[in-house]
């Protein structure tokens, strides 16, 4: 839900701490992501629900890093190949049979707030992209390119 719903990379995900995620703001803050750069990304309602319920079960567990946010059952911090092995499992569970990776799943993200007409810039910053790479999320539909330019006429 976290990387579906606001695009992170899976090393961003990994390194999430608890004072990352402001669920009364609605929020996520990524810390030096890459390009080393800060980045807050608002957190649609089914997010800050399954972050509260995750939070609420997280409270109940062993918990041998305070910080991080999302831990592996021994209470200590999920790593890279933990977060992979996860997200195939559920991928298979849900009985997807194409081949999906994390990246996938901001790949997705990109994909679909640029086809709901989201600002480039602001796609762009929820992201964490430099340069022109937030370019490739955009897959205009060649049905709709006539509309487009009916409506964006002079």
């Amino acid at each position: 839900m976290t990387f579906l719903q606001t695009g992170i990379r899976l090393s961003e995900l990994a390194n999430l701490t608890i004072d990352d995620v402001d669920l009364k703001q609605k929020l996520l803050t990524v810390r030096q992501g890459k390009g080393k750069k800060d980045r807050q990304i608002p957190l649609v309602d089914e997010v800050v629900k399954a972050l509260r319920n995750y939070l609420r079960y997280r409270n109940t567990q062993l918990v041998l890093d305070d910080e991080v946010l999302f831990l592996a059952k021994n209470g200590t911090s999920l790593n890279v190949s933990s977060i992979k092995y996860i997200v195939a499992k559920y991928v298979k569970k849900a009985g997807i049979r194409k081949k999906v990776i994390v990246h996938t799943l901001r790949h997705t993200f990109g994909a679909h707030k640029a086809d709901k007409n989201i600002g480039i810039a602001t796609l762009h910053e929820w992201m964490g992209h430099k340069k022109k790479t937030t370019l490739k999320y955009i897959h205009p539909a060649k049905t709709n390119l006539r509309q487009e330019m009916i409506e964006t006429a002079l």
